[in-house]
């Protein structure tokens, strides 16, 4: 019975938590700012320069530039729309995206320049809008899709397509 009762406690806190807002806002970069890049890269660009982000860049014996280690990405008007880290020129980790007002609007996990892991959307309230699982670049098991009310649909995706039921 106690058991029973902890079980449904744990899943009203996991629906209450999968509705809350995000409140997480992007970090104030500007001019100046220094990246701590990996050792043999060097900071390039900035918020309001043609490259429209800062990175962090090495060069290979072929005369190739890649970009490898943090990244942050500005818009036309300088605000961070997007941190995340590089590997010779593709995104890996999870990468977080924020609107103009700086308040995070979704979050994606890449490998190799790949959705690879959980990719999740907010909506203009905070409140979760769609929670999807990716494998190497295929939606893979339940999709989740939520409502203005909150109320969630799942559809199952194998390999990158909803499977019958």
């Amino acid at each position: 019975m106690i058991r029973k009762m902890m079980m449904m406690q744990f899943a009203v806190a996991g629906l209450a938590l999968a509705q809350a807002p995000a409140l997480e806002k992007a970090p104030a970069i500007g001019t100046g700012y220094k990246m701590a890049c990996p050792a043999g890269t060097r900071q390039i660009g900035g918020p309001k320069t043609d490259f429209g982000a800062y990175a962090c860049l090495k060069g290979t014996v072929d005369g190739m530039r890649l970009m490898t280690g943090p990244m942050v990405s500005f818009d036309n008007a300088g605000h961070v729309v997007a941190i995340g880290q590089m590997e010779d020129n593709f995104r890996v980790g999870t990468w977080k995206f924020f609107d103009t007002t700086g308040k995070l609007t979704g979050t994606t996990s890449f490998l190799k320049g790949e959705y690879n892991g959980l990719r999740v959307e907010y909506q203009a309230d905070g409140k979760l809008k769609f929670e999807e699982n990716w494998v190497n670049g295929k939606r893979q098991g339940p999709q989740k899709a939520f409502d203005t009310a909150g109320v969630v649909t799942v559809t199952e995706y194998r390999d990158d397509r909803p499977v019958a039921k």
